[in-house]
């Protein structure tokens, strides 16, 4: 078995993560290099043979931002001077916007509130996406961590678990499940040997 860290060190050297790598770059200072308001109507998807692809909200946005690209370019060039040979221009395109935006609206958290397992975490504030595997492992850590303190014990396996499935079920999700199993198992022992009677 490999350590997490030597996992960690293989997944960012892989081509993939190396080829995102950019990108997160990218979106991470994205507000910056436009401004907040045409933020909301840009978003960069992709780094495609030296093309920053940016999707847009409509041709006219597409328009506008494409008289500013080599603005935008330089900007970008400026607080990442290690992407200045990986994107030498910028495309933008309102064709991927409207699946783009609906893919990454949030879920409702009434919606979520409501069932038994969910617990509650503060929303991690930063605004910088990890820029290694390894910090975004350690954010992952750091909240896993955070939900387990603020969790109950399950008076049955002694394992936390979100308080609300002890208010529903009096025990954890897995504990419940197992009871459930055994219930069937039961009713199907009693079945078969009401049959074989």
């Amino acid at each position: 078995m490999q350590s997490i860290q030597a996992l960690m060190n293989n997944l960012e050297r892989s081509p993939q993560w190396q080829a995102s790598s950019g990108l997160r770059q990218v979106l991470a200072i994205w507000p910056q290099l436009v401004g907040a308001a045409v933020a909301q109507h840009s978003q960069p998807t992709k780094i495609y043979r030296e093309v920053l692809q940016v999707s847009v909200s409509s041709a006219a946005w597409a328009q506008t931002l494409t008289f500013e690209r080599t603005r935008i370019r330089q900007k970008l060039h400026h607080k990442l001077p290690l992407l200045a040979t990986k994107i030498r221009d910028l495309r933008f395109a309102s064709a991927e916007w409207r699946r783009l935006t609906q893919r990454s609206q949030p879920l409702a958290v009434n919606s979520l509130t409501h069932h038994p397992s969910w617990a509650a975490l503060n929303p991690d504030l930063s605004p910088l996406p990890p820029a290694t595997a390894h910090d975004a492992f350690q954010k992952w850590a750091e909240r896993k961590q955070a939900q387990l303190a603020n969790q109950s014990q399950c008076p049955c396996c002694h394992s936390p678990c979100p308080s609300q499935e002890l208010q529903r079920w009096g025990v954890c999700a897995i504990c419940q499940a197992h009871q459930w199993h055994t219930l069937q198992s039961q009713d199907r022992q009693e079945a078969k040997h009401k049959k074989n009677i």
